[in-house]
């Protein structure tokens, strides 16, 4: 499991699911070349073998398994290095389509994967990182979270609700000395657009057509999109680094990428204008 260069390690200790490509590679590479003790992650340990060189430790993950197994990964990954300094909740892919578009069980995987395997997992170490008092939880939303685009509107359901957790998370665990954020990439050159990262719903409904049109021009940019996601990578560890400290204070969420931070600013711009817009209807509910 562990290459011998991880032994010689002795930076924080950071384990990220969904290494086997994208965000989750990047960010173990980054978090390798600053003398990080990595433990990488994937449903497929063999995705993860040039990691295992590089000097991580691998370990073979499924976010979506019961809670029970959940819990003896947390604990056979504790012992590694007898404490884990960052948990990064990264893994997930996007089902695409209309909301209607999807069937039953497919949205069910959809959020089994993106909220409640973030959720079943950071609970099994939540524990360890009580008890120890001390901690860092990184959640990898997106831009969607807020925005909910058209034709995926089921993956953004699942964003959202990751910024709400984190956003509990972040109160619920100062007590402890336990930090959270939420993480809210916008277009990265990843492999999300790729068929194992991307599925579509399987009840098409031909009366949609914006959906479509969505899912057909975002694919048509793939491999043009500005944001690089091992700048990113750096740029989430230069935040880390920064600002998780002692009495260093994290803020709910971080848009990251030019598109993010621009479209969310508007979109939080807009929202504020819509409140005051519509304030007559909001108030005037209080007893006399």
């Amino acid at each position: 499991m562990s290459s011998s260069s991880t032994a010689q390690r002795s930076g924080p200790v950071v384990l990220i699911t969904g290494c086997s490509t994208g965000f989750g590679r990047e960010l173990s590479l980054v978090a390798l070349d600053r003398n990080y003790r990595v433990i990488a992650t994937a449903r497929r340990l063999e995705t993860l073998a040039d990691l295992q060189i590089a000097g991580a430790d691998t370990l073979q993950l499924d976010v979506t398994a019961p809670p029970n197994e959940l819990a003896t990964f947390a604990e056979k990954a504790w012992k590694i290095h007898g404490q884990i300094d960052i948990l990064i909740n990264n893994a997930g892919y996007l089902l695409g389509g209309a909301i209607e578009e999807g069937t039953p069980s497919e949205v069910q995987a959809q959020y089994n994967t993106n909220l409640f395997g973030l959720l079943n997992t950071t609970n099994a170490f939540l524990p360890y990182l009580r008890n120890r008092k001390a901690g860092l939880i990184v959640n990898i939303s997106s831009q969607g979270g807020c925005l909910n685009m058209a034709g995926a509107g089921l993956y953004c359901s699942t964003k959202a609700a990751v910024d709400s957790l984190s956003d509990c998370w972040s109160r619920e665990l100062k007590e402890f000395g336990v930090k959270c954020v939420s993480i809210q990439p916008g277009m990265f050159r990843t492999a999300v657009s790729q068929s194992s990262n991307l599925h579509r719903g399987s009840n098409r409904i031909p009366f949609y057509t914006l959906p479509d049109t969505v899912i057909s021009e975002y694919l048509k940019a793939t491999n043009t999109e500005k944001g690089d996601p091992a700048k990113a990578s750096v740029k989430i560890f230069d935040f880390i680094e920064a600002n998780v400290k002692e009495g260093g204070v994290l803020p709910l969420r971080l848009p990251l990428g030019e598109d993010a931070f621009a479209l969310l600013k508007q979109f939080y711009e807009e929202r504020l204008a819509e409140m005051e817009k519509f304030k007559e209807w909001s108030l005037g509910t209080d007893f006399d």
